[in-house]
């Protein structure tokens, strides 16, 4: 009864109002209301809730016609939602207003759930509002993004900072704590901090300016920060600036970049060529570098298509136009290009062409960074023609830095007997013996050469045969742009057969070594080392001499004497020296070596070191001097002295040979001083009888002079004869000769007055030429002033020319008649010589008859006188070699005489001679006779002269060889 009481009266009318009130109320409510109960029943849905369920049709299963939720279940019409976290649990199960964030297919929810109980016995219902927070989200996950790639840090509109994420404190070195509560000003220039400029920059941040840009601020170590950051005002409710919040990038690496890539821009602006095209290839810019390389002023190319630096025929082909196409297109190309300057000069520039990209990526220009590589091309031709040549006469490998092989040339593969197919990807190992390619040295040498490291050297390597082969080579590591090794070539030589003569020449100069005394010096003379051989004859251990100058080794007088220094001067020339020198011990006692210094050439020929083959010859040297004593002693014909000293080896035989040839030689001068004796008297008997021999043997011979001295007067008186009739005769044969020669002359002369007839006819014909061209030339010059004088006035001046023509040719006429009359007056007197030479040559043809008669009657004469004197000069030969045989008998007894006289006086000079010899007990050869005592009664006769008559009939004077015989 109560509650009908209750439904009655005023009090239900206010129910229904309220009710009637509140559903309007939630009808026209813009929030997304939906009613569920424990189960997740829908109950209700605002109007608002069934809009949204309606436009989110990836999230809700709601039909468009659909006017009311009331009875589904919250999970059916929602879609996406996970199995773990559906709706109707989330929202059941939440605790007071707890908002839960249910994401759906599309969208995510943020939705609040509050618990209302609805009668007497607890039944409670949920009310869940639903807000879309997608975009809540979207913005979330933008400010988180932010926040993970910014730097950001708030503060008052004072400046006084009220936070600062991670990002800003590391990269300016801070911890939250030491800046929180800190004013901006910590990250500025202190004298930027005092400034109006910064005061007016937080002055418009606090009326609400926002400021963005490039600013360059400090971190705690005070190091330079720059930062691209914006200032943001945040303003409350009210409109007012409540904080400032900045976000802001650290672009210090990419300012630091930008400032290299200015440098780099300036650099290149200084050190290239530049030139700006449009697209089609016109010229929009030029730097002074491009300018002066090819020779033009920016006013003759600006606007200019670039195949004006072109050949004409690759303006005109397909390759000119796909290379702007492919500019056009935005692409990049790059290379060594032949370009023509102003005047048509060949440059050659490495370049490249850079297509230059608007805001939307579209290419507007093209810019050409150029430099001029023309020498560099010729350089580089230079190069390519060095390294053909070195591997034409080197062997040239390549490897990769890990040592596999890339190519070979012929010379490498002919000296190491492989094919390039049978090495090329193998290793280098190939190369080397088992032994050494698993050493850690060979492992090291490729970690160096990949390092870069450069090796050369002499290396022993094996051949496809398996025999060794050492090479004179160097390995060369190849960068490339960045320095890195990329590549090794290596070159080289074949020195197998050096090598060999190397080891031949070593085991030489070791064998030197062992059997002769070396010391090596520097050009100086400062000793460098020396050999056992060399320090034992010298008596110094090798610290003892080392350093110090050679000079050690002799006397003070030669070390301080120019030819000391003379010495040394021509080693360093490189003058090779050679000798027995004398040396000084380390105990100052003489050392006589025989020596060699020979200078060492370097590669250049020029010398370095001076090395000294020596061989200790004192106990030579000292035996020879000995020997030299006893020779001197000889030679002053002491006999008595002999070698005492003992000498060593071959010496002592010599010495006790020399000893014993004294000994025989002293005995001998003994026996030839006996025999002088003998000798000496019996040539003094012999003198005697040839001296009367020789007397008579002079008589006869005066008695046969006399004779031939008569003999020879008659021989002379006929000769005489017969030499004036043959020169008479001479001269007969002389004059017919000439007379003959006269004839001829004469007979030349004739003719030669025939043509000079003959060319004064010619002559006057020529004149008679002359002649009549005058005369034409008079008629013609008359009618020319017949002619000038029907002209009249204006023939006048030709008038006088003709008069003058006219004149010339009259004078020419009279000089050609005097010319004539002479010639011919000539040619008469010509006709005239002729008849008086033909004369002549008739009269010397008679001369020449009349000489040739004479000739032959002198010739007669000159026969007889010839048969004349050929019986005198028998008879006169007869008397000359009885004459003969008298002075060659004379001579005869002469020459015994003198001989026996000479054997005389070589027995007194032998005697003497033999006396200087000392043969001991004081006993000396005396002199057997003196030899000046042979100029006595028995000298040895003069001599015997001849007299110049009988010499003169012994040889009669020869007649001329064409005549005379001898008989």
């Amino acid at each position: 009864m109560g509650v009908f009481n209750f439904l009655n009266g005023e009090e239900l009318k206010i129910a229904k109002h309220d009710a009637l009130l509140k559903s309007n109320i939630l009808k026209a409510s813009a929030s997304n209301l939906l009613v569920i109960d424990k189960s997740g029943v829908i109950h209700y849905c605002t109007p608002a809730f069934l809009h949204m369920a309606k436009a989110y049709l990836k999230d809700f299963s709601v039909g468009s016609g659909e006017s009311t939720l009331s009875g589904r279940h919250i999970d059916d019409i929602t879609v996406g939602a996970s199995s773990a976290e559906n709706p109707s649990y989330l929202l059941t199960h939440a605790s007071g207003d707890k908002k839960q964030l249910v994401s759906l297919a599309e969208h995510s929810f943020c939705v609040s759930a509050s618990a209302i109980t609805v009668d007497e016995n607890g039944t409670q219902l949920f009310v869940t509002e639903w807000r879309d927070n997608t975009e809540n989200k979207r913005n979330k996950g933008m400010v988180d993004a932010i926040m993970r790639s910014q730097a950001v840090i708030s503060f008052t509109t004072d400046g006084e900072i009220l936070s600062a994420n991670d990002n800003f404190l590391s990269a300016m070195g801070y911890s939250e704590g030491e800046v929180v509560g800190k004013h901006h000003r910590i990250f500025v220039d202190s004298d930027y901090a005092q400034s109006d400029e910064y005061k007016a920059f937080w002055a418009k941040l606090k009326s609400g300016d926002v400021h963005s840009g490039e600013f360059c601020r400090v971190n705690k170590q005070g190091d330079e920060v720059w930062i691209q950051a914006t200032y943001n005002p945040v303003f409350d409710d009210n409109g007012e600036v409540d904080y400032i919040i900045k976000f802001a990038s650290d672009i210090t690496a990419q300012k630091q970049k930008n400032a290299d890539f200015e440098g780099q821009i300036i650099a290149i602006n200084k050190s290239q060529a530049v030139i700006e095209f449009d697209l089609e290839g016109n010229i929009l810019d030029a730097n002074e570098n491009f300018l002066a390389a090819m020779g033009y002023s920016l006013s003759e190319i600006k606007g200019q298509h670039h195949s004006m630096f072109v050949e004409p025929r690759y303006k005109l082909s397909s390759d000119y136009a796909a290379f702007w196409q492919s500019l056009k297109a935005g692409e990049h190309t790059e290379g060594e290009y032949k370009r023509l300057a102003k005047g048509g000069k060949e440059i050659w520039i490495r370049a490249s062409y850079n297509p230059i990209f608007d805001s939307t990526g579209k290419p507007f220009k093209v810019v050409k960074f150029a430099t001029d590589v023309t020498k560099d091309k010729l350089r580089n031709a230079y190069f390519e023609g060095q390294i053909k040549a070195i591997s034409k006469s080197q062997a040239v490998i390549e490897f990769d830095v890990d040592g596999n092989i890339i190519t070979a040339n012929d010379n490498f593969l002919n000296t190491m007997g492989y094919r390039l197919d049978e090495i090329k990807g193998k290793h280098h190992q190939l190369f080397v013996d088992e032994e050494n390619r698993q050493t850690d040295s060979y492992q090291r040498f490729w970690s160096e050469l990949k390092e870069g490291k450069f090796f050369s050297g002499e290396f022993k390597r094996v051949s496809k045969s398996g025999k060794s082969v050492w090479i004179q080579a160097s390995y060369n590591p190849i960068e490339d742009m960045n320095g890195n090794p990329f590549r090794v070539v290596k070159y080289a030589t074949n020195i197998t057969e050096d090598k060999l003569k190397n080891a031949y020449f070593e085991g030489q100069l070791n064998a030197i070594s062992k059997s002769q005394a070396v010391i090596e010096f520097d050009l100086e003379g400062v000793i460098l080392n020396a050999n056992s051989n060399f320090l034992a004859a010298m008596g110094y251990t090798l610290d003892e001499v080392k350093g110090k100058h050679h000079s050690i080794f002799v006397d003070p007088a030669f070390k301080n004497s120019p030819e000391y220094a003379a010495f040394w001067d021509q080693l360093r020339q490189g003058v090779y020296a050679s000798g027995e020198y004398k040396r000084f011990d380390k105990s100052g006692k003489p050392v006589y070596i025989q020596a060699s210094y020979n200078p060492i050439l370097d590669q250049n020929g020029k010398p370095f070191r001076v090395v000294k083959y020596a061989t200790d010859v004192t106990g030579r040297t000292l035996a020879v001097e000995s020997i030299k004593s006893i020779m001197a002693s000889l030679t002053e014909g002491d006999l008595l002295k002999t070698i005492d000293e003992p000498l060593d080896g071959d010496f002592k035989v010599l010495g006790e040979s020399i000893n014993h040839f004294i000994g025989e030689l002293r005995d001998t001068i003994v026996k030839i001083h006996t025999a002088v004796e003998t000798i000496d008297t019996a040539s003094n008997e012999i003198a005697t009888g040839n001296a009367d021999l020789s007397s008579r043997t002079e008589q006869q011979a005066s008695s046969l002079e006399e004779t031939a001295s008569a003999m020879e007067e008659l021989t002379g008186t006929v000769k005489l004869n017969a030499e004036n009739a043959d020169q008479a005769k001479g001269l007969a044969s002389q004059a017919s000769d000439v007379a003959s020669e006269g004839g001829k002359v004469i007979e030349q002369v004739v003719h030669t007055m025939g043509e000079i007839n003959d060319s004064a006819q010619r002559i006057s014909d020529i004149i008679g030429v002359i002649d009549g061209i005058a005369f034409q030339t008079n008629i013609l010059a008359l009618n020319a002033a017949v002619e000038a004088a029907r002209a009249g006035e204006q023939g006048r001046g030709f008038a006088v020319v003709a008069s003058e023509v006219r004149t010339l040719a009259q004078r020419s006429a009279e000089a050609a008649k005097d010319i004539k009359a002479l010639i011919s007056a000539s040619v008469d007197k010509i006709g005239d010589g002729n008849v008086l030479v033909n004369k002549s040559g008739e009269t010397m043809a008679n001369i020449v008859t009349a000489i040739k008669r004479v000739n032959d009657i002198m010739s007669e004469i000159a026969a007889a006188s010839s048969e004349q004197a050929t019986g005198i000069q028998e008879v006169s030969n007869a008397v000359v070699q009885m004459d003969e045989m008298t002075q060659q008998n004379a001579a005869l007894v002469e020459q015994a005489a003198a001989a026996a006289d000479s054997m005389r006086q070589q027995s007194g000079e032998l005697a003497q001679r033999v006396s200087v010899f000392k043969v001991g007990n004081n006993r000396k050869p005396e002199q057997v006779s003196d030899v000046r005592s042979l100029n006595g009664s028995h000298a040895l006769p003069k001599e015997r002269e001849v007299p110049k008559q009988r010499i003169k009939a012994l040889n009669p004077a020869a007649p001329d060889a064409s005549d005379w015989e001898a008989f």
